[in-house]
């Protein structure tokens, strides 16, 4: 039995579920990706980063821009996704399937995630906002030095890439593009690929802070 036609005895959650998805992967996963993106010019140089975040940061109507494509987004999926955990969808306890144990990791780094995004975007953007300063790639290197903030921009950089590419097999499933037993295994082969591709892409970033 396919997860499609497992999944689609949910009922009530269809919509619940189709929200959830729709949000993680346009203007979250989008954004996830955007700022790997702004953040690879350090592979450039410090002066290329810095020159880029304050580009970024002088954008016309900024705050209104974060606020509606970035900070809403994030927090209405983030409360999409405790809702349907609230529900106790998964059976990892009782069936101990391979799916079901990526479904149990999808919500732990999905948790693991939003601390860290609620942390980063503070310490990066917030509080140098209200400080009247921008993020430099020295602000950056300062506090990655830090054993303990180092590993955990590690664990979050990790754990967000996992939520993304994972998200992204049950994104496939739920708009119905990938519906048959074979069709999964190989989705589910490339989102693992993915996940490699941008875990490794997310680390490279942050090692070369330090």
């Amino acid at each position: 039995m396919s997860y499609t036609n497992r999944a689609s005895r949910g009922g009530g959650s269809f919509y619940l579920k189709r929200l959830m998805s729709i949000s993680g992967m346009l203007p979250v996963g989008a954004f996830l990706l955007q700022h790997f993106f702004s953040n690879s010019y350090v592979f450039i140089s410090p002066e290329a980063y810095n020159e880029h975040t304050h580009f970024l940061t002088s954008l016309p109507m900024v705050v209104a821009i974060e606020l509606a494509f970035i900070y809403f987004p994030i927090l209405l999926h983030a409360v999409l996704g405790l809702a349907i955990i609230y529900r106790g969808e998964s059976s990892v306890s009782h069936y101990g399937t391979f799916r079901n144990w990526m479904y149990f990791f999808q919500r732990l780094s999905g948790f693991v995630a939003l601390v860290f995004i609620s942390v980063h975007s503070y310490s990066t953007r917030i509080k140098t906002f209200l400080a009247g300063q921008e993020m430099t790639f020295d602000l950056m290197s300062e506090v990655l030095k830090q054993p303990l903030w180092f590993w955990f921009y590690f664990a979050g950089i990790v754990a967000a890439a996992f939520h993304f590419a994972n998200g992204l097999w049950s994104f496939l499933v739920t708009w119905g593009v990938t519906t048959g037993p074979r069709a999964q295994r190989a989705s589910a082969a490339l989102t693992m690929f993915l996940f490699v591709v941008i875990g490794f892409w997310g680390v490279a970033i942050l090692f070369k802070f330090v």
